[in-house]
C-alpha cells in the first residue's frame, strides 16, 4: 500500500530539449533581478529599522543619518545586496541555459560596474569598509548564483 504522505515524484528540472539563449540578453536581465531585488530590499530593511529602532516623532533626515551610521543597518544591507547578486546571476545562469560560471561572474561585473557608478553618480557617502568589502564579494557572490544553476543543473549522480 502507497504511504499517504509521500511526496509525488515528479522531476524538478529543465526539459532535456531545452536550447541556450543569449548570454548578452542573459546578462542583462541578471543585472535587472539584481537591481530590482536590491531596491525592494532596501527599501524593505530601511523602513523596518525605521520603524523598530528610530524614535516616533524624529524627522526622516534624522533617521537617514542614524541608519547611515549604524553599522548593523550597514551590513545587513551589504548582506541582502550580495544575496540579491546571488539570485540575479542564478537567473541569469538559468536564462542563457550555458556556460553557468561565465554568465554569472558577467553578472558580477555587470553589478559591480552599475553599483560603483552609483556611488560616483550619487555622491554617496558609504563607509569605506562597506564599499571595499562590497566589491570584493560581488564577483565571487555572482559565482554562487552560477553554481547553484549547476548543480541544479548537473546533479551529483544517486548512489544505490
Amino acid at each position: 500500500m502507497n504511504n499517504p504522505y509521500t511526496p509525488p515524484g515528479s522531476p524538478v528540472r529543465d526539459p532535456p530539449e531545452s536550447k541556450p539563449r543569449s548570454t548578452l540578453g542573459a546578462v542583462l536581465l541578471g543585472l535587472v533581478v539584481d537591481v530590482g531585488a536590491t531596491m525592494l530590499l532596501s527599501v524593505v530593511v530601511t523602513s523596518a529599522f525605521a520603524m523598530f529602532f528610530g524614535p516616533s516623532d524624529a524627522k526622516a533626515e534624522d533617521i537617514a543619518a542614524a541608519l547611515q551610521g549604524s553599522s548593523g543597518f550597514q551590513l545587513i544591507s551589504m548582506v541582502g545586496g550580495l544575496s540579491c547578486t546571488v539570485l540575479g546571476a542564478y537567473v541569469a545562469a538559468r536564462f542563457a541555459n550555458r556556460a553557468e560560471y561565465a554568465t554569472a561572474f558577467a553578472v558580477g561585473v555587470a553589478s559591480l560596474v552599475f553599483s560603483e557608478a552609483t556611488l560616483i553618480a550619487l555622491a554617496s557617502d558609504v563607509p569605506l569598509w562597506e564599499r571595499l568589502i562590497g566589491d570584493l564579494l560581488v564577483i565571487p557572490a555572482a559565482i554562487v548564483g552560477g553554481h547553484l544553476r549547476f548543480l541544479q543543473k548537473h546533479p551529483a549522480p544517486q548512489k544505490a
